[in-house]
């Protein structure tokens, strides 16, 4: 990823909330999981010419703010919407909007009650479940060189080329699974007023917004954001997407891709369980996965863009259950 351009309007901190609930809304209407099929994010593995890897799926929490700031903004529910929304402009990760969770939980309460038609209802079970936990910690949020005391005072004089701002923040990545800390990611930036001149009233200013990138301290942050968002797309492990049973009806076996996953007429696939790991005794550690038993065989019969079908021809397939391709 490129050194990251300011952010546009539509990425700006007070419109996050509508964005949010609408995104959230959206994963709990869909559920489903997204993939890529450009050539950065696929691989040859197998028997499949391309598999495409699963979106990794985050949720940002409220930044800590150790940068010893104490005035109108607040840091932590800010730099975590910054963040949250240069993800999302990425296109390469799923975000959970877990801040303006409560809302969604809301909604689907309401529309679960007596008072409202069973019609256009939300399907419950449907959020998506976390695999990683970001949590931000702000080091640094200071403008040096200046006597005017800049958040102390109703204005700040920014003389040319006497005012720098620096922004500096930790992340750290969890694995919701087991815990571990899947990154560290520290980055910082510096701006300088150079020749912006004038007065910049900061308490007038809402953070995140664009008059605020237009300030030295908003160049600063946006850099170091656009930073963080460089190493945590290179740093977030993706899953190899897995060919599997999506539903059944009958003898017929929907299949959880397509064409764009490398499913094709006449195929053959083992219907497998799921396998089971095996760990150390002590430590816990994943010393190796066993596969699971044999169920069933199918053919594959149709295939579109992003869906396929098959036909069971011996035992039987469970939605979930894994395909192992039969060389022909």
């Amino acid at each position: 990823m490129a050194t990251m351009s300011r952010p546009t309007q539509r990425t700006r901190v007070p419109i996050l909330v509508a964005s949010a609930l609408f995104a959230a809304a959206a994963v709990a209407a869909t559920g489903c999981a997204s993939t890529e099929k450009r050539q950065s994010d696929t691989y040859s593995v197998g028997l499949f010419r391309s598999t495409p890897r699963l979106k990794p799926v985050v949720a940002v929490m409220d930044f800590e703010n150790r940068s010893g700031y104490s005035g109108q903004w607040n840091l932590g529910s800010g730099m975590a919407d910054l963040l949250n929304a240069e993800l999302l402009e990425s296109s390469r990760i799923v975000v959970l909007e877990r801040q303006h969770l409560g809302d969604v939980l809301n909604e689907l309460n309401l529309q679960g009650g007596d008072l409202f038609r069973p019609e256009g209802r939300a399907a419950r079970g449907r959020l998506k479940n976390a695999q990683f936990l970001i949590r931000g910690v702000i080091t640094d949020f200071t403008v040096t060189d200046d006597t005017s005391g800049w958040f102390s005072t109703d204005s700040v004089s920014l003389r040319a080329g006497s005012s720098r701002a620096r922004v500096a923040i930790a992340i750290r990545v969890y694995d919701v699974e087991n815990g571990q800390v899947i990154t560290t990611i520290k980055t910082d930036a510096d701006a300088s007023a150079g020749g912006f001149g004038g007065s910049v009233k900061y308490q007038e200013l809402s953070f995140g917004a664009d008059s605020y990138f237009r300030t030295p301290l908003g160049r600063a942050t946006e850099r170091a954001i656009g930073k963080a968002v460089k190493k945590l797309l290179v740093d977030l492990p993706a899953r190899p997407w897995e060919p599997r049973v999506a539903d059944v009806d009958g003898a017929s076996v929907f299949l959880n891709g397509g064409d764009n996953t490398g499913f094709e007429p006449g195929q053959v696939y083992l219907v497998r369980g799921a396998g089971r790991t095996v760990t150390d005794p002590d430590t816990g550690n994943v010393l190796d996965t066993l596969p699971g038993g044999v169920l069933g065989k199918l053919v594959v019969e149709t295939v579109t863009a992003t869906a396929a079908q098959g036909r069971l021809v011996e035992g039987s397939a469970s939605r979930g259950d894994f395909l192992e391709r039969i060389t022909p």
